[in-house]
């Protein structure tokens, strides 16, 4: 929940077309996305939308905003598609349009459908595995960009696509006494052209990315309406780099404290 590909939408098998429709929009602060803080400390408003066509095929969008054209904010609008293939495993299809604000000088603004090399749009191939179906609550996905924005250049400055690729894997652990879900993970970029950061060396490479703990909980609003949270700490090695006037590294932030709501809306 809360990012683009954490979560695959159960398939409905009924007829009824409004069965086959969920939307959402899920309020987090600061927006987080595979162990990438993107832009200001503004809180995030993220919109959703999904259709299951058929019992194994899903669509759906995605968008985020802080509401803001500030620089230091940040808008983003996807869409994915999903197959199940077997009860525990499914195969994701995401687009990922980033767009710069109109205050944001330092971010070249892109048109839709410009996959070109430094524009705001890229294609992710996920496989995730959920092995809850066997009553063992552990979940897997590796994520590998093969079109848009991510290029790398070898010893020869030959550009080349870079085949950025992010594996993660958690571990559920539910306290029914406390209907808390407790949720330990390691996420990392296995292959990493640049995409996921660098280092305080400007060198891009393997990187624990995105490693921390969830905690969610379903408040009970009314007897029919409850509201899923989370609250997430997370660790990035190579973190957020803070400058001074001068250019220079002052300060690398490699932890995070994030935490959200979802209203459901159908």
């Amino acid at each position: 929940m809360f990012s683009q590909t954490d979560t695959i939408k159960e398939s409905v098998l009924e007829n009824d077309v409004t069965d086959k429709f969920s939307a959402s929009v899920d309020i987090v602060y600061p927006y987080l996305w595979r162990g990438l803080k993107y832009y200001g400390n503004k809180i995030a408003f993220q919109p959703s939308l999904a259709y299951d066509i058929t019992d194994k095929i899903n669509v759906g969008v995605w968008a985020t905003t802080n509401f803001s054209n500030a620089a230091d904010a940040y808008n983003e609008f996807d869409w994915s598609i999903s197959y199940q293939l077997t009860p525990t495993v499914a195969i994701l299809l995401s687009d990922y349009y980033w767009p710069s604000t109109k205050n944001n000088d330092d971010w070249e603004k892109n048109p839709y459908f410009d996959y070109s090399e430094g524009s705001a749009q890229t294609l992710d191939l996920s496989v995730l595995l959920d092995l809850s179906e066997k009553g063992i609550p552990i979940d897997f996905q590796w994520s590998t960009l093969i079109g848009g924005n991510d290029y790398k250049y070898d010893v020869n400055q030959i550009r080349k696509r870079a085949f950025s690729s992010y594996a993660e894997i958690g571990y559920t652990y539910s306290v029914k006494k406390l209907k808390l879900d407790f949720r330990p993970f390691i996420g990392a970029a296995i292959i990493n052209g640049g995409y996921y950061g660098t280092d305080s060396n400007g060198v891009a490479g393997f990187t624990f990315s995105n490693v921390g703990v969830n905690l969610a909980k379903a408040i009970k609003i009314t007897e029919t309406f409850n509201m899923p949270t989370f609250i997430r700490y997370t660790y990035n090695d190579f973190g957020i780099q803070q400058f001074n006037v001068n250019g220079s590294i002052t300060k690398t932030v490699r932890n995070f404290i994030s935490a959200g709501v979802s209203l459901h809306v159908m």
